[in-house]
């Protein structure tokens, strides 16, 4: 299966003129969809030019000149199938140079259409299953484009969202989706089509729902379905868009990310406040599924212990990748639980799919309120973090863990939740301290090729996603094991100076995970602690650093425990000249499976 990008980000815009300028400065604002190519089309009057780079976005906008033109569209690329190359790269024209588009997803069918295609005598210039999109909308004449866009899609099979221009016509985009997210914009003069509504001026905008087709113009926006009924849409509004989606004075969107962070949790209190959850409160169930992939999968381990602990209740968390293919047993009386930042991630959708089909008791938490997702869902909680630019998860993280602390206590039939959240917001006043302490420990480790980070319970939780946020940002191999199996094979990997990094807030098992952190020491292991509770002296003598948190009990301790391994993660990459916004062979959300 070829594919012309997984998680790739699209732009098109009609302005009065220079459209150049704004389709750029939006598709700068996704480029977390992807960065390993970059291209626009700009369309004046007959003609189109089209430019095309290899890497980033600001590479690209030192190439395309200044112009009066009032139509583009533009293309961010995550590469698959299909090398890494300015030829794969889009926007991609038909043969003969009438169509131009750029697409985000799988065209399933490609070969099969690609095989019709070449025997028709068609000829193809990229490896991408993008350009079957091209030569299907030359293939036919119709006097009205829309006609064929109706023609395309109907053919195609797979997941896709896709914008498309025609030379020697009037000024518009036409747009399709099926299973991609896609949105649109229309006022003050602006016309726009985006993979993302960050890219807007404004919060309300069009949701495409699959099977529809958008004509877009400076002055109007006509929806149809795919069987080519017009259909009548009304704008959304997107109460969630707080925060900017620019860096402002810091140097990455990550950085940026993580001083959020309390504010974004303030923010969730403060709406969950207003939130009626009692209904919740009468669900009936006898065990939990929570679903997730990544980052979420690992709030989804935090969740469950929080349903465990304060529900008494059978709770597990799965990735949603295995759930789709796995014997998981769940009835009419599970209850569902899946977390999506994006609510466009394709495992976590169709796991939703799977589990629809057997159970009625479903609840999704995401921070896209109109997401594909949310829509599909009864019950959709919000996750209130704003928009979350840098690809690996931050502020996200933190307030899922929160939204699920405050969904166990409403299946519990409480709300007792916002003091609690109002003493993790405490942890503004040591962000700047924490952020000073992380530098330090970044400099001891940023030279080294392993990382080991070890906790119990919530804290192997916490444990997991500091190890995911080092390693994918810093590329070092760091791993996350239970303390207590240290000494069941991983202990063996232990060599002198290798760091190991110990998260411990649960007063319970404080001391023996101090015992297993103290066999590692013996190995020749330098150890770092992460806590809210404060070790004795003789034990505090082993660690080469300790980071101590403000105390508000072991479970809400995890949200503040992360936030000092982010920053720990970020300096990493600061010191070994990487991007942190942008880490090598990954996307923010992966939209296709």
């Amino acid at each position: 299966m070829q594919c012309g990008g997984i998680m790739c980000g699209i732009v098109g815009a009609i302005c009065r003129s220079h459209c150049e300028r704004l389709t750029l400065d939006s598709l700068k604002k996704i480029e977390y969809r992807g960065y390993d190519s970059a291209g626009i089309c700009v369309k004046n009057k007959c003609q189109m030019h089209i430019y095309k780079t290899e890497g980033y976005i600001e590479k690209l906008d030192g190439i395309v000149p200044s112009s009066l033109a009032p139509v583009a569209i533009s293309h961010t690329r995550w590469a698959t199938h299909g090398k890494v190359s300015k030829e794969n790269a889009h926007p991609i024209s038909s043969e003969d140079g009438v169509w131009t588009i750029v697409h985000n997803g799988i065209i399933e069918n490609f070969d099969e259409l690609k095989s019709m295609l070449l025997a028709k005598g068609v000829k193809f210039s990229t490896q991408t299953d993008s350009e079957v999109i091209c030569a299907l909308l030359a293939l036919e004449t119709f006097s009205n484009p829309i006609k064929n866009i109706m023609w395309v899609v109907k053919k195609l099979k797979g997941s896709f969202a896709f914008c498309a221009v025609k030379k020697d016509t009037e000024n518009a985009i036409y747009a399709a989706r099926q299973g991609s997210p896609l949105y649109a914009y229309l006022r003050n003069g602006k016309a726009m089509i985006a993979s993302d509504p960050i890219c807007f001026f404004g919060d309300r905008y069009y949701k495409f729902e699959d099977g529809e087709i958008c004509k877009l113009t400076q002055q109007s926006i006509d929806f149809y379905a795919f069987s080519g009924k017009k259909l009548k849409k009304s704008e959304v509004f997107n109460e969630n868009i707080q925060f900017s989606a620019e860096k402002g004075d810091y140097s990455h969107f990550m950085l940026k990310e993580i001083y959020e962070t309390p504010q974004t949790l303030l923010n969730l209190a403060r709406q969950y406040q207003k939130l009626d959850l009692s209904i919740l409160g009468k669900l009936k169930f006898n065990k939990i599924k929570l679903i997730g992939c990544g980052t979420a999968y690992h709030s989804c381990l935090m969740g469950a212990s929080f349903m465990r602990t304060f529900l008494k209740a059978d709770a597990e968390a799965l990735q949603a990748s295995e759930f789709r293919y796995g014997n998981y047993i769940i009835d009419a009386q599970t209850l569902c639980i899946f977390i999506s930042q994006s609510g466009e991630t394709a495992d976590t959708i169709a796991a939703y799919q799977k589990a629809e089909q057997k159970t009625k008791n479903l609840i999704s938490l995401t921070n896209v309120p109109h997401s594909t997702l949310a829509s599909m869902s009864g019950v959709c909680l919000p996750i209130c973090a704003g928009p979350e630019i840098a690809v690996a998860s931050t502020k996200a993280y933190s307030n899922q863990v929160a939204a699920l602390f405050v969904l166990t206590k409403a299946l519990k039939s409480k709300q007792d939740f916002w003091g609690a959240i109002r003493n993790v917001v405490e942890l503004s006043k040591k962000l700047q301290k924490f952020d000073v302490d992380m530098k330090g420990v970044a400099q001891k480790i940023c030279g080294l090729d392993k990382i080991f980070f070890i906790g119990r319970g919530e804290d192997y939780v916490t444990a997991q996603e500091g190890a995911l946020k080092l390693k994918e940002i810093s590329y070092i191999n760091c791993s996350a094991f239970a303390a207590g199996e240290l000494k069941h094979g991983s202990l063996a990997l232990v060599e002198d100076g290798t760091p190991v990094f110990v998260i411990a807030n649960d007063e319970k098992v404080f001391e023996k995970t101090m015992n297993s952190a103290f066999e590692a020491k013996s190995r020749g292991a330098k150890l770092f602690l992460v806590s809210s509770l404060s070790p004795k002296q003789s034990e505090a003598d082993n660690f080469e650093d300790i980071i101590l948190l403000p105390k508000c009990g072991k479970s809400l301790a995890n949200i503040m425990a992360v936030v000092p391994l982010q920053l720990l993660s970020y300096w990493t990459c600061i010191f070994k000249n990487l991007n942190p916004d942008k880490p090598r062979n990954l996307a923010k959300s992966v939209t296709v499976e």
